[in-house]
């Protein structure tokens, strides 16, 4: 092994590293995960690639690595962390004075594209593990990290379908921790996302010449009984968690018409609506009756997918024994969606990641390096505790 180096980098500069590519998900992610191989691989792991193309036909990456046991159970058991490379665009970046992949330090703060979702994680996981030798473990470690995360989560599906090294995980009932933004608390449970598209087709021309046919005027009909399903949702208990804050389905709507000049019939109009299912929610009355407006108005129906929802045990032993590990009494709900939702053949997982959800996707994206630096000491002692004793 070739890691001597990583025990003279800060977790910060790591993070400065990392956040360096632009791996916004439109784009390839390539070199980033190139880059988080050839760590990994200099820590001692064997690495598995996941190849594919994305529906613009880009070349995406997601790593699947494992780290043998030096002696005991082999393949049996573990702990995992799970992360992503991708992050969303930089298109409203502004801090004032940095750019969105040059990292920059500011009053006890890292600011940065990625820097709490979730490079910083990562930079914190590679650190906490290069402190292991692997003569000291008992039990296999991995790390899973992959792409398009905040775009469907395709990586993640890839993984489940393709990665020899995740079925193994599955079937050795390792643990896996994902290292999303929780302020470092323990989630035992999160909401999925559930998308459609409702499109109209009009025919463009000039105004002046009433030869266009508007598509606004077939969609308009629809989006006042879409309302009316979206407010049901927000009063009717059934389709309620109290578990979760906000506790409804979050239903947003966004309105899109092409051409958007004034003087131009509208050719193309779209309702897009984004909803997040809970557990134990049945929302399949929302589903049939979304789908039966759309038949009666005669609109196209294009399904964008469904994340689902992911909960384990408050009282599940993995549970409990993380929260000894971060120094708390009670795991908690969040209402953002992770890999988890994809990757539930894994049982025994949680989430618990420096940051918080509420300093991601900004156009000042940061995260506290003290943050990054506690993470580093609980991942070390989670790997600790599940991989060498």
């Amino acid at each position: 092994m070739k890691h001597f180096w990583i025990t003279k980098v800060t977790v910060e500069e790591l993070t400065k590293e990392l956040v360096s590519f632009d791996s916004v998900s439109h784009k390839s992610n390539r070199a980033i995960s190139q880059r988080v191989a050839e760590i990994l691989q200099d820590l001692g792991f064997e690495v598995e690639w996941i190849e594919y193309n994305d529906v613009q036909g880009e070349g995406k990456v997601s790593l699947v690595c494992k780290r043998e046991a030096f002696a005991g159970s082999g393949s049996q058991g573990g702990i995992a962390y799970i992360a992503h490379t991708d992050v969303v665009p930089v298109d409203d970046w502004d801090t004032g004075f940095s750019g969105p992949f040059e990292a920059v330090e500011r009053s006890g703060r890292l600011y940065g594209r990625g820097t709490c979702d979730m490079k910083g994680s990562l930079a914190s996981a590679i650190k906490a593990v290069s402190r292991i030798e692997p003569q000291e473990q008992t039990k296999p470690i991995y790390f899973v990290v992959s792409s398009d995360e905040e775009v469907g989560m395709d990586g993640a599906k890839h993984i489940d379908k393709r990665s020899k090294y995740f079925h193994e995980m599955v079937n050795g009932q390792c643990v896996g921790i994902i290292g999303e933004p929780t302020e470092l608390q323990v989630v035992r449970a999160h909401k999925g996302t559930l998308g459609y598209i409702i499109r109209s087709k009009g025919i463009s021309a000039h105004t002046s010449t009433g030869e266009g046919t508007n598509a606004n005027y077939a969609l308009i009909p629809i989006l006042s009984k879409l309302l009316e399903l979206r407010e049901l949702t927000e009063r009717d208990s059934r389709y309620h968690n109290n578990e979760f804050d906000p506790p409804t389905l979050s239903w947003n709507m966004v309105l899109r018409n092409e051409p958007l000049a004034v003087n131009v019939t509208t050719a193309l109009a779209e309702a897009v609506l984004f909803l997040r299912p809970m557990p134990g929610v049945n929302d399949q009355p929302i589903v049939e009756a979304i789908h039966a407006l759309c038949k009666e108005h005669r609109l196209e129906l294009i399904e964008k997918g469904r994340n689902s929802p992911w909960e384990v045990s408050a009282q599940a032993d993995w549970i409990q024994k993380m929260l000894q590990i971060v120094g708390g009494s009670t795991a908690k709900t969040v209402c953002y969606g992770t890999d988890g939702g994809v990757l539930q053949r894994l049982e025994r997982m949680l989430v618990c990641g420096p940051g918080s959800i509420d300093q991601a996707h900004r156009k000042d994206e940061w995260v506290s390096i003290d943050h990054l630096n506690k993470a580093v000491a609980i991942y070390e002692r989670a790997f600790r505790d599940w991989a060498t004793v």
